[in-house]
């Protein structure tokens, strides 16, 4: 026999007040003394209610979900970020759905229109391709939409300074004696970004008085872990191949520099002495003693402070007014993957 659930009801006769009172506590709404609040809690115990989320959402045409979209979540950096954002919705009392979409456009539109479907409250993209008018469509529905970790123009958004991360890199090679440098990418990194490393990586050179060459920077558009081993050494073998090979490797991601170091190693070249290695993002894979990978870490904890931050700011008080965009500056992070230019 099924044990009948206790109502609001139940919690407004043991607490001995309305049923509004009641709900307004649930809510946070309305006027009510400290007394009668503790009262209301502590009924709501006794009892052993448990407010209906969804019938609530029903009256209100929104819950209070916040729909959080991942580009890849086998990249432990968005994995990671998305972790940090959820934690920080779930202390300010929101639910969280946390959908994959591979990068890819279509695959963000059914994601957006099936948390639509499912009334979210708000939408934060850890990665966006920027190949639809995400942000105009939402604005029109009344949604919140922060971009988090990808500059957005169109849109609020917190990201890291990627010019100025790969400036760093190159900037730290440089100074170890290194003048012919290698750039690669693949597609764990959203294009948008990567044209910004790459610039960052283009403009670096320029400042050392070095000549940019196209056959240096390399983007794979499959992500490094489904692509084959084969492929990978083949290509970094071609590059190495010229009579002037790169001595040093700047790396839009972490996996991708990890990937790396292990390929140098298979085909003969030490990491740092013959070959030196920097990647970007600082995943805590790169700070194990066995990888300890030098890196540009993008400040985790500060992008998921701020991006939540702006979308609980937008569900509380309305999308209205300026975009709320913040950059953030990224910091070289030196272990052992790099050394002096033998």
């Amino acid at each position: 026999m099924r044990v009948r659930e206790p109502t609001i009801l139940d919690v407004a006769r043991k607490a001995g007040v309305s049923k509004s009172t009641v709900s307004n506590v649930i809510r946070g709404a309305g006027k009510t003394s400290a007394a009668t609040r503790a009262r209301v809690l502590g009924a709501i115990a006794d009892v052993g209610y448990r407010p209906n989320a969804i019938a609530r959402s029903l009256v209100r045409r929104r819950t209070t979900t916040v729909g959080i979209l991942v580009g890849d979540l086998a990249n432990p950096f968005y994995s990671e970020l998305a972790k940090l954002v959820e934690q920080r919705l779930a202390a300010a009392g929101y639910t969280t759905m946390i959908c994959n979409t591979d990068g890819h456009a279509a695959s963000e539109q059914d994601r957006i229109e099936s948390l639509l479907e499912h009334r979210a409250t708000g939408i934060v993209m850890l990665q966006f391709s920027g190949e639809w008018p995400l942000a105009d469509e939402l604005r029109a529905q009344g949604i919140p939409l922060v971009v988090v970790s990808c500059w957005e123009e169109g849109s609020d958004c917190v990201a890291v300074d990627d010019v100025s991360g790969v400036r760093l890199a190159v900037d730290h090679v440089v100074g170890l004696g290194h003048g012919r440098i290698a750039y690669l990418s693949s597609g764990l990194v959203e294009p948008k970004t990567d044209r910004l490393r790459l610039d960052g990586y283009e403009r670096a050179l320029r400042s050392a008085g070095i000549r940019f060459e196209r056959r240096l920077a390399v983007r794979w558009e499959e992500p490094a872990y489904l692509s084959s081993d084969r492929e990978l050494v083949g290509a970094i073998e071609v590059l190495l191949a010229g009579p002037a090979p790169p001595t040093a490797f700047v790396v839009s991601n972490d996996l991708v520099a990890i990937d790396l170091v292990e390929t140098l190693e298979q085909i003969g070249l030490r990491v740092p002495e013959d070959v030196s290695v920097v990647g970007f993002d600082d995943i805590a894979l790169a700070g194990l003693a066995r990888v300890s990978l030098t890196t540009v870490a993008q400040p985790r904890e500060a992008l998921a402070e701020i991006g939540s931050a702006i979308v609980l700011e937008r569900i509380r008080d309305g999308i209205a007014g300026p975009l709320r965009q913040v950059r953030l500056a990224p910091e070289l992070v030196v272990r052992a993957s790099t050394a002096r230019v033998a």
